[in-house]
Formats: C-alpha cells, structure tokens, sequence
C-alpha cells in the first residue's frame, strides 16, 4: 500500500520571532534549504516554511524559496501553543487570525492531525467512476448467487406465475396463489407500480378472471382487496379501472357477495374507487347501486360491515357538501362535477334516510355493548344530519334508539376506567344529534 504523500500546511503570518512549542532553548534548529524535523523543545527561527507530516505525524521546517520571498520576514511557522506576536490582519473582536481564522481555532485543529497512512487513489479515476452502475452491481450480486431485480421485473414474474397457479387447487398451491396476491398488494401500494400493473394487463389477466372463480370464495376475496389496493388515493387507476368496466363489476361482486369477508374487500374496493371521484359516483350511485349497498343492511353479516356501508354513503355526501359550498373557494370545474352526480337527488329518491333509520332502529341491540361501532354509526348519522333531519326529527323509533344507546353508556361509565371519557364523548356526539333533531335530550328510559 502506498502512503500518501506528506500534506504541509503552511501559513503566512507577519511576526519577529517564534519559539517551539516548550518556549525551551535546550537545542539551536539550524535551518537548510531541505525538509528538517523539529525536535520536541525546539526552538526555530523566524521566516522558515513549517508543515506537518501527515505520513509521520511530525512538525518539520525549511528555509522559504526565494520565489517565496526567502530572506523576507513573511513568513514564519505555525507552532501550535504558541503565541503570536504583532500579527495583522486581526478580527473585528481583536482577536489574531491566519487566513480568516481565528488563531485559538487553528492552533485546536493542528493539535490530533492523524499519522495514518491511507491508500492512494488512482489520479486518473474520477468521480464518476466511483459509482457503480446498476447493471454492474446486478452482475456482482448475480455472481455472488444473489438475483437482484427492480419492482417491474418482480411484477412481471408474479404474472407468468399466476396464471399456471390460478388453475390448481391444492392446498399447497393454494399457499402459493395467496402468496402471488400478497406480493402484488405489497407492489400495488405504491402509486406507479399500481399503474404498471393496470397498463400492463393486471386487471384482465388476475382481478377479473380471480373474481370470475364462482366456486373459490377465498380467491375472490384476495382479488377484490388487490383491487381496493390499486385505487386507494390513485387517480389515474381510478380513472383507468373506470374505463375497463370496473365500476359495474365491483356492484356485481358487492351484490352477490354473502360472506362477511367478501362483501367487507367489495366495499374497499367500492369505496376506494368512489370517494372523491365524482364521475364514478355519476356512474355507480344510481338507483341500482343504492339497492345494492342498502341490501347489505339486510343480509346475515357481520354489524361492522353493515356499519361499512352507512359511512361509505356518509363520507360521499360530507365530500359533496364540502365540495359545492360557496365558502368552501373550491374551482369552478370541481363544483360543477360534483353537482353533476346529483348526489342529493339520488339519496332522496332512494329513501336514504328512511333505509337509515330502519337499519338503525334494527341494529340497537347489537349496537348496545359496541362502542366502537356506535361512535362510528353516530359519526356518520351525524354527516347525514342536515339531509335526513326531516325524516328523523318525525320518527319516534329513531330518537328512542338514540336514548337507548346514550342511556347504556352512561349506565357503563365505571365498568372499565380505561374508556369512560371515550363513552363520554360518544354519549356528548348523541347529545348533539339529539338536541339538533329534538331541541333538548331527556331521559326517557
């Protein structure tokens, strides 16, 4: 290994003398034209070039070159623990500086130069040849047994796999074909492998023929959550899926799903593809696929997904409201898409409200030691207020289902210390509600 060459700093200071780094005289340094180490207590001179020797870590010193003003008293050595006498310039502060910087500041970074010898680069390599390419880093690691592939080169795999795996139906392979879904969930995540994979035929060739598989529920799942995946805050693959008939075959999937399971991935997929995206709900919320959501109200599932559906609607018609409200300074365009969906219309041609208190009122006693999923039905009972509230204010069943619920938390404040203020807020959303339906809440119970 090489040693780098010696590295000298030299510093022009304008002084008469200078003493070593003891102040001791125990020694004379008779300076020559040559390269001298100074010896520890060495007095030098005044008007020689002085450098450390990165290579040995000793202080060494020369008489200057004549270019270099050889006999003049320009020049003189940096001795760290030295003072400096006569020195100019100096800062604004009276403090001594060596090319701008303060003096104590230099003496500290001349103190621990290292004596390590490092390898020399090669002088003709540069900077970017310092970096390796990934084509080169690919071949290394293929020579070390290490494949390494970029995500469209991953995805790709996963669709020469799946086709050939999506025929067999042992449960071995069945491992294998959850494995395939959970990869291409995991790549789908990010917003342009998820539209490579629309533009490269992964809608046609897995979501469909997945979702298609009428005697293999699990698949059909599997799809329709890959399927939320790719639309969840994607435009352009909301747009995408719009134009290869997604919309539609997500209702048929929602309709005829009977399993908790599949109609809670139908619904993420629905919801993912509907909220915030005003053309999609000109398309899917028409009286047909209101049917289709207030159905799932009726079917022997799970509440937390019949609770899916009320928010869906919910959160579509906050997104509405919010959007074409005057103060809310949203564009023109954006205003005028919304209104186009005549989301309002449709909700109250389809007896939305009226479907709500129903489901509501039905749903009381399930409701009652759920807190999670009362506060979410009061939340989103509450968005819906402003267009319901002429129904609901009229219906007794609907305000008796409220003070029951309000009533059963407060009864269970002190069961589990850990909740009581998260009830607490629950039973102060159905206060709200209440007074605004009713004007004051009372106990009824």
């Amino acid at each position: 290994m090489k040693s780098l060459p010696a590295i000298v700093f030299v510093f022009a200071v304008l002084s008469t003398g200078t003493r070593a780094t003891t102040g001791t005289n125990e020694s004379k340094f008779v300076p020559t034209q040559d390269w001298q180490e100074i010896k520890e207590g060495q007095a030098i001179p005044e008007g020689l070039h002085v450098r450390i020797n990165l290579t040995t870590g000793k202080k060494e010193a020369k008489l200057l070159d004549k270019e270099d003003g050889g006999s003049d008293d320009s020049s003189l050595s940096m001795v760290p623990g030295e003072e400096l006498k006569d020195h100019k310039p100096v800062r604004s502060d009276g403090s001594p500086t060596v090319a701008g910087m303060k003096l104590d500041a230099l003496r500290e970074a001349l103190k621990d130069i290292p004596a390590n010898e490092y390898a020399e680069e090669p002088e003709d390599e540069s900077t970017r040849g310092r970096f390796k390419s990934y084509e080169q880093i690919k071949q290394e690691l293929k020579d070390a047994n290490v494949e390494l592939k970029s995500d469209s080169e991953i995805m790709a795999d996963l669709f020469d796999r799946f086709g050939e795996t999506l025929m067999q139906s042992s449960p071995t392979d069945r491992q294998e074909l959850d494995a395939l879904f959970e990869d291409l969930q995991y790549l789908a995540h990010q917003i342009d492998n998820a539209l490579q994979f629309i533009d490269s035929g992964g809608v046609e060739k897995i979501i469909w023929p997945s979702m298609n598989r009428t005697d293999d529920a699990s698949t059909r799942v599997q799809a329709l959550k890959l399927l939320g995946t790719l639309v969840q805050n994607n435009p352009k693959a909301k747009v995408a899926l719009i134009e290869r008939n997604g919309g539609a075959n997500l209702l048929t999937a929602l309709g005829r799903a009977t399993t908790t399971e599949e109609i809670s991935a139908a619904l993420y997929a629905f919801g993912g593809l509907v909220r915030k995206f005003p053309f999609a709900q000109k398309q899917l919320l028409t009286p047909h696929g209101y049917s289709v959501l207030y159905g799932v109200w009726q079917k022997k599932v799970e509440l937390k997904v019949k609770v899916k559906v009320l928010q869906l609607i919910a959160d579509v018609l906050e997104d509405y409201t919010n959007a074409i409200d005057p103060a809310g300074q949203n564009d023109p365009t954006t205003v005028e898409q919304y209104r186009s969906t005549q989301l309002v219309d449709g909700l109250r041609r389809t007896e939305f409200c009226k479907h709500v208190g129903e489901f509501f009122h039905q749903q009381k006693s399930p409701l009652i030691p759920e807190d999670n999923l009362t506060d979410e039905t009061v939340q989103a009972l509450k968005a819906c207020k402003q267009l319901c509230h002429g129904a609901w204010s009229q219906c007794a069943l609907f305000r008796h289902t409220l003070l029951v619920l309000r009533n059963n938390l407060d009864h269970r404040l002190d069961d589990d210390r850990e909740v009581v203020e998260y009830r607490r807020e629950i039973m102060r959303t159905i206060d709200e509600l209440v007074a605004d339906l009713y004007s004051q809440p009372r106990d009824e119970l």
